[in-house]
Formats: C-alpha cells, sequence, structure tokens
C-alpha cells in the first residue's frame, strides 16, 4: 500500500496527544514539568508542537504516565514522516495545477 493513501491531510504531533491525556488525567502542565524535570515552557512547547519529543523526554513521560516512551518516539516519527508526505503531495499537486494551466491555455488557443 502507498504511505499517500494513509497519510492524511494533517500531521498530528504527539503534543496533541499528551495535552488531550493530561487533560483526561486532570494534571496541569507545570506540575508534569516539575515531575519530569523540564521548564513549564519547554514542556508547553512540545505540547503546542514547536518542539520534537526526544528519548530523554519520552522516557520521563514513560516514568510518569506510564505511556511508552517508544509509543512517544513512534508519534514524533510518524509526524515527521507525515509532515514530509503533505509537503510532497502539495508539490505535486501543485506541479499539476500547472500542467493543466498549460494544457488548458494550448487547447483554448487551438480552438
Amino acid at each position: 500500500m502507498d504511505n499517500d493513501n494513509i497519510t492524511g491531510y494533517r500531521a498530528v504531533h504527539p503534543g496533541e496527544i499528551l495535552n488531550e491525556e493530561l487533560k483526561e488525567r486532570g494534571i496541569k502542565q507545570k506540575d508534569l514539568a516539575a515531575k519530569i524535570g523540564i521548564r513549564p515552557s519547554h514542556l508547553n512547547e512540545l505540547i503546542k508542537g514547536k518542539r520534537s519529543f526526544t528519548v530523554e523526554i519520552s522516557m520521563a513521560l514513560e516514568k510518569e504516565l506510564g505511556i511508552p516512551y517508544d509509543s512517544w518516539m513512534r508519534l514524533q516519527y510518524n509526524y515527521e514522516h507525515d509532515l514530509l508526505v503533505i509537503a510532497q503531495r502539495e508539490v505535486e499537486q501543485q506541479q499539476r495545477t500547472r500542467r493543466e494551466n498549460i494544457f488548458s491555455r494550448r487547447v483554448a488557443a487551438v480552438l
């Protein structure tokens, strides 16, 4: 199966998943940040997708939340992969649109 067919139109950053998990558990960002040993602003940037999940952060989250570190790393990898696929899809669509426009102008000129 072609990965392009299974990649959505929006990449989901693992920070979105973490944010939902914190809401479900009633955990405040500042409290989690303190427990995993990072600044609250760093955690907030992770949640907002401005930072990537690292092995260290993922392992700290595993210890604190019980969600395996490799799950976080897979989410990060999938996010980065999806960004690339989506960008390539957009380039290909722009190229198709340009070719269609050129073809349409040529056909109109002949008619």
